[in-house]
């Protein structure tokens, strides 16, 4: 009788621990997803737009102690009125001029693409 009421205490915690473990897991799984969706969700945003300005930032370089990296940004006027500075990859930083039209493409504050109209 002892041991047979010990086995289904045991066996009814193991239950109990495995379905704790369980709801753990679907809600960290649950969480991860709804982090990703968000990030998934900024808008992309189209629109005509002038190069205003160009800057480079030069900093020490995490990956490698002792080396610096160059950071590039362009500073756009929108036709909305509005400005945005994004952080851009050299090449394009390279192409730009001040003056230059065309169509930025970002989400968030991340930059995708500007293509030159003129």
């Amino acid at each position: 009788m002892e041991g047979e009421a010990l086995k289904l205490l045991l066996t009814t915690i193991g239950g109990g621990l495995l379905a704790i473990i369980l709801l753990m897991l679907v809600a960290k799984v649950t969480s991860m997803v709804n982090i990703e969706e968000k990030e998934g969700k900024k808008p992309v945003y189209n629109m005509e737009a002038t190069v205003k300005g160009k800057r480079t930032l030069v900093e020490a370089d995490p990956e490698h102690p002792g080396a610096s990296r160059t950071l590039y940004f362009l500073t756009f006027h929108k036709r909305d009125g509005n400005r945005v500075e994004l952080q851009v990859p050299g090449e394009d930083y390279g192409l730009a001029a001040e003056g230059d039209e065309g169509i930025l493409v970002w989400q968030g504050d991340e930059f995708i693409v500007f293509r030159r109209t003129s």
